[in-house]
């Protein structure tokens, strides 16, 4: 079994750090696969915890929004030359005890869900091998086929 690497995983709450956060998120949903930069902010961002992933506690890498009041994780992003490391679980979990700590029972996302063949991004997988089920029928959402997937913490 490989060895994850080095990393730090905290609550963005200075400018800076959601800045990163942002940073992150254009790199992967608006530059590498094409989402327009006015869907991919919104004003759920004003009332979400953002939290920041570090390699070595330095490099920003990775980034997750969990809207509080509906306990909904969404704009995972990790850099594409950090994917497959093994830190996409870590920083999940992170949300997991993050939810537990303020007495939540269960944490829900939108998954994209689209045919890699075609060009689209399938997570389904990756939240599936974490535990979380399927919940309802896949959608369109933002021009991309999505699935919403619950996890009971």
């Amino acid at each position: 079994m490989r060895e994850i690497p080095d990393h730090t995983i905290r609550i963005a709450e200075t400018s800076e750090d959601i800045g990163r956060c942002m940073k992150i998120r254009k790199e992967v949903f608006v530059d590498e696969q094409g989402y327009d930069i006015s869907i991919e902010t919104n004003n759920d961002d004003n009332r979400s915890t953002h939290f920041l992933l570090l390699l070595n506690e330095q490099i920003p890498i990775g980034t997750l929004r969990f809207i509080n009041e509906n306990n909904q994780l969404g704009r995972f992003a990790i850099l594409k030359e950090y994917r497959g490391l093994g830190l996409g679980k870590p920083l999940l979990i992170a949300v997991h005890d993050y939810v537990k700590a303020k007495g939540g029972k269960e944490v829900w996302c939108q998954s994209q869900a689209g045919d890699p063949t075609q060009g689209g991004v399938d997570a389904t997988g990756f939240y599936k091998r974490l535990g979380y089920i399927d919940k309802g029928d896949r959608y369109i959402k933002e021009g991309t086929e999505h699935q919403d997937m619950v996890f009971v913490l």
